[in-house]
């Protein structure tokens, strides 16, 4: 693989599907196409344990555009990867075979391995990062430790947004106590208490549209912990239909954020740290890092 190529990669979400196509030096990719669509694959994995029908022929659609797509254009390697709506769902590996039938090579991430390819998305975008680093998708939150240029441990939690849904209906506080069980036995997340709490995802960019919507601060900026925590009482008080009228705020995105802000208010919460910083990088672009560094070694 040329270490300035072309390069491609394919992320099918519980969320969305996208297509990113890339150049430049792995460590600071030039994105050179981007095209996304919300299947919304997770929405039936939750309440019934299979990916949606709905989304599946619309994923299927979807990717064989892109198929078509990427044999238009020269490419020096493409990753396909699928993440934790098809890793949970029952009907996943059915769903699998269909996207390689369209010539598509998907490969199935396991939760550590996507908690460290964003890891590492987030280490190229800021270097010296130190801390936590945590990436919500619709079915799944993702954790790593990182410092000193390196990922440490990671783990997988089902609390994407979809799932912290659920769980919040169940009463009040359940949220909070179910993520505090879930570190309870992992002492490495204590020790970024007083760090830095990077955070990765649509749902994380959407609720820093917010917070500069409402402060004037600019993006990447740190948020302080306190500030970051309040964003779960102003998304509750403000509703979908403010929420959605805020420039860069999709309605869909909008629909789900009390719920990422309740998570966040949790995970600060119980991990301590001094601020958090929003990373406008993650999995995709860690994929191409981490690949970088394989070819290097």
């Amino acid at each position: 693989m040329g270490k300035h190529g072309r390069q491609a990669i394919i992320d099918i979400g519980s969320n969305s599907i996208r297509l990113v196509v890339f150049g430049g030096d792995p460590r600071t990719p030039t994105v050179l196409y981007d095209d996304k669509v919300q299947a919304q694959l997770g929405r039936g994995v939750v309440a019934r344990g299979k990916l949606d029908r709905r989304g599946v022929a619309l994923a299927l659609a979807t990717l064989g555009r892109f198929a078509a797509l990427l044999r238009l254009i020269p490419l020096d390697s493409l990753h396909v990867v699928a993440t934790a709506a098809v890793r949970d769902a029952a009907n996943g590996p059915e769903f699998l075979g269909q996207v390689r039938a369209l010539g598509l090579p998907a490969e199935l991430l396991s939760g550590e391995d996507e908690a460290r390819a964003s890891a590492w998305g987030v280490i190229g975008a800021h270097p010296g990062a130190v801390g936590l680093a945590a990436d919500l998708g619709g079915g799944s939150l993702e954790l790593a430790r990182i410092g000193g240029e390196r990922v440490h441990e990671c783990v997988s939690f089902r609390l994407g947004v979809m799932p912290v849904a659920a769980i919040r209906a169940q009463g009040r506080g359940r949220l909070r106590k179910t993520l505090a069980d879930l570190l309870a036995p992992l002492d490495w997340t204590r020790m970024a208490r007083g760090q830095q709490l990077f955070l990765v995802g649509g749902s994380w960019r959407a609720l820093e549209r917010l917070y500069m919507h409402l402060t004037g601060a600019s993006e990447g900026a740190p948020i302080p912990a306190a500030e970051a925590r309040a964003l779960k009482t102003v998304t509750r008080d403000l509703g979908a239909r403010r929420l959605a009228a805020v420039p860069g705020i999709s309605s869909s995105r909008a629909a789900q954020l009390p719920d990422a802000a309740a998570l966040l208010s949790a995970l600060i919460a119980e991990t301590g740290p001094a601020s958090v910083v929003v990373s406008h990088t993650g999995l995709r672009e860690g994929l191409l890092l981490e690949r970088s560094r394989d070819f290097s070694t």
